[in-house]
């Protein structure tokens, strides 16, 4: 067994749940339940956490908190994990047993409540993304070479793309770890683990015309994968001047691929190979061994936010070092190097300049850990940032980053549940 690879896919599997799965429903069937019922909540924020026996507690109020929100008399769901936010609405992966994704809206009570569902062939979907009250999309992994689009208003299916001509590593099945719009055009970059990439890759489509209209790629070193670390609920990728953003893990086993974004300029549907911007070694050039960020988001004014890792733990550079090479970890010290890479506080908020390819750390924020999932959100012009650590130093909070001064303080703590997102229903996505 090559162990390295081994703890590619462990880190894969913990960030992107990678089990659960894309699955969806033919054109013909439009059993979806309709519903966007008048009488919902148009703003207030929904707070997820997870339980110690991994169920999701859930709770909406209408003002943003101050000091702490006890989540422990919050609804509890078997699951709640958003994948996109529009006109208010949730959508997530249904947490009824029947499986695929479910919309839910809060109503005048402030009770969260089903207001329709997409069915699905496999009960374990993964990705959905919704660009306007119009069209959304989402894909099967029964059918991997065709993306089904959906009006996320009757929750109706309207299409489906063929994407079959697109090209894919190995032969494989592709399946679309997210889905980027821009206008009538929409990009999908792909993986298939356990399925080696040694590129990112990225599929694209019209959704005007519904078809398949090429792909491109940031090209790898021929032998290294190259990980996918994307964010659960689709963020903002697009500038002001139509420039796409598209972010990659890179490869965090040593193997010299760091994390990267991709820029597609406006007016291009390729990847610029002259745009090189790798923000872990720009803000840590002998960073080598963990050189990754993830949960990227487009501020606007050319400037964006990401977690950015800013060194390799110790402990894990000892373990590896005392194995004589990455290649030799045993299966005990991956799933050692495994949790200590989740658990140390090892990266930094950060803001970049997409244009001058700098990384500056966030004043008044503490560390955090680099692979664990949490959502940022905005609200009225602020941006509210996860921060969730173990150990002495133990933080469930959000801080509130203010970017007409650059600094951040904490804004509120939670307690009663493991934080993953607070969700601002005046935005959309």
């Amino acid at each position: 067994m090559k162990t390295h690879h081994t703890l590619f896919h462990l880190l894969s599997t913990a960030t992107l749940a990678v089990g659960l799965l894309f699955t969806s429903c033919s054109e013909d069937d439009n059993s979806m339940t309709d519903g966007n019922p008048s009488g919902i909540r148009t703003s207030g924020f929904v707070i997820v956490g997870n339980t110690a026996s991994n169920s999701s507690l859930v709770k909406y109020v209408e003002e943003l908190p101050t000091g702490t929100i006890d989540l422990s008399d919050g609804t509890d769901f078997s699951s709640f994990d958003p994948r996109a936010l529009y006109d208010h609405a949730l959508f997530v992966t249904n947490p009824d047993p029947s499986g695929g994704f479910a919309k839910y809206i809060v109503n005048e009570a402030g009770e969260l409540v089903e207001a329709g569902t997409i069915p699905t062939v496999d009960a374990n979907p993964f990705r959905l993304s919704v660009r306007d009250a119009d069209v959304g999309v989402f894909q099967d992994l029964s059918t991997p070479n065709q993306i089904t689009v959906f009006n996320p208003t009757t929750l109706a299916v309207t299409s489906t793309i063929d994407m079959s001509e697109g090209f894919v590593l190995n032969n494989a099945n592709q399946r679309y770890t997210q889905f980027y719009f821009r206008g009538d055009e929409l990009f999908a970059s792909i993986d298939n683990w356990p399925t080696e990439f040694t590129s990112f890759i990225v599929h694209q489509a019209n959704l005007a015309t519904n078809t398949f209209e090429g792909e491109t790629q940031r090209d790898g070193n021929g032998t290294s994968t190259i990980s996918q670390f994307t964010n659960y609920l689709h963020l903002s990728n697009l500038d002001e001047a139509g420039n796409l953003y598209l972010p990659d893990g890179g490869n965090y086993q040593g193997e010299g691929i760091p994390g990267r974004i991709n820029r597609i300029p406006a007016g291009s549907d390729e990847i610029d190979p002259d745009y090189v911007f790798e923000p872990a070694l720009e803000l840590n050039p002998q960073n080598v061994f963990l050189p990754t960020f993830n949960h990227f988001y487009v501020t606007g004014n050319g400037q964006a936010i990401a977690r950015v890792n800013a060194e390799t733990p110790q402990a894990a550079i000892d373990i590896v070092t005392a194995a004589g090479g990455v290649q030799n970890l045993s299966d005990d010290q991956t799933q050692a190097i495994l949790g200590i890479l989740f658990s140390a506080a090892s990266a930094r908020w950060c803001i970049l300049d997409l244009n001058a390819q700098t990384v500056t750390p966030i004043t008044g924020i503490p560390p955090v850990t680099v692979f664990t999932r949490r959502d940022m959100f905005e609200h009225d012009g602020q941006f509210y940032l996860p921060v969730v650590v173990g150990g002495e130093n133990a933080e469930n909070a959000y801080y509130r980053y203010d970017p007409s001064t650059g600094a951040a303080e904490k804004a509120f703590d939670v307690t009663g549940a493991d934080l993953v997102g607070v969700f601002n229903l005046a935005n959309n996505n």
